[in-house]
């Protein structure tokens, strides 16, 4: 009983210091994302100071939710609303392919390490290699020429409506129908990488004593990896996510551009200027609303990852930072 307290209260300290660094790192950000510009261009806010002046912005934006507005022909659409009616959007493509990713990539190097030198391990390296060294927009534009139901090669109308997105609550099918490929091609390239760092931790756990162990008690190779090898590969994987996820969000933006996914990062060309049909210039209260919303993600789901790897392994509880 007292061990369980005790392992409680780790994890437990483990989460409040991660929370705290966590919202340090995201008001850090902040202070660079309304900086830069008053930085750079103080002409652009005549009579105000720098530090009074990003004090205001992060204050309106932290505690109001009050990015600005957006430029248009048709008068000032707040920034806030255009994120509030496209943001889940962005959830779902986030968490989809990360699921998608990590599970592609665990069975991947699962399969592989308990079939090593066959023709079908072969096979699913060389895809492995294909999908990370792929850039997800060429990927992306390559199944719309395969696949995409009007103009594709080889037409798939059942699974291929990226324009057609509904709500998953409103329609589910059609939440699937369009959001399948973005999932696939997102989280192809972090398949890749998932498969081959738990790929080389399962081989070299295969060497150690306990593992030899359970295989000369009999147990096929696929049980002896699936259940001694496997799972000190588990750490390796939260690690990566942490790391990936940077990464993961820029190719989110690129997926929304090629599949019209309605999520906010479809705002990004909006807010370089690329609309013709909208005022020329950067879209500045945009950028920072983008810049912002990309930083919280990518904190959450680092936060996220560590405290799987901390579940993983208690070591990390205690010591706050991975064992090597």
């Amino acid at each position: 009983m007292g061990r369980r307290y005790r392992n409680n209260g780790a994890l437990l300290g483990f989460l409040t210091r991660r929370l705290f660094f966590a919202a340090v790192v995201l008001l850090a950000l902040a202070v660079i994302d309304f900086g830069l510009y008053r930085f750079f261009r103080p002409d652009f806010y005549p009579g105000d100071s720098l530090v009074g002046g990003v004090a205001h912005d992060m204050e309106r934006a932290l505690f109001h939710f009050d990015f600005g507005c957006a430029s248009s022909h048709f008068g000032c659409p707040p920034v806030r609303a255009l994120w509030a009616r496209s943001w889940t959007a962005d959830v779902y493509l986030l968490v989809g392919g990360l699921a998608l990713g990590v599970l592609a990539g665990v069975a991947g190097a699962t399969f592989c390490a308990a079939r090593p030198r066959s023709l079908a391990t072969r096979a699913v390296e060389t895809a492995g290699m294909l999908f990370y060294s792929l850039p997800v927009y060429l990927f992306g534009f390559g199944l719309l020429l395969l696949f995409e139901p009007t103009f594709g090669a080889f037409p798939l109308p059942f699974f291929f409506h990226p324009i057609d997105y509904e709500a998953p609550l409103s329609d589910p099918w059609a939440f699937v129908q369009a959001m399948v490929v973005p999932w696939i091609v997102v989280a192809a390239p972090l398949a890749a990488v998932v498969l081959r760092l738990m790929q080389a931790g399962m081989l070299e756990a295969l060497e150690t004593e306990y593992v030899r162990t359970a295989a000369a008690k009999g147990l096929s190779r696929r049980s002896v990896v699936r259940h001694h090898a496997a799972p000190p590969a588990y750490q390796t994987v939260a690690s990566l996510i942490g790391a990936w996820v940077p990464t993961f969000v820029t190719n989110m933006v690129l997926v929304e551009f090629v599949f019209f996914v309605p999520g906010f990062f479809g705002q990004t060309k909006r807010a370089l200027g690329q609309i013709p049909e909208l005022p020329p210039g950067y879209d500045v209260p945009m950028l920072q609303a983008l810049a912002l919303w990309a930083a919280v993600l990518i904190v959450v789901v680092s936060a996220l990852a560590d405290l799987a790897l901390a579940l993983l392994d208690p070591r990390v509880r205690a010591t706050g930072r991975p064992v090597g």
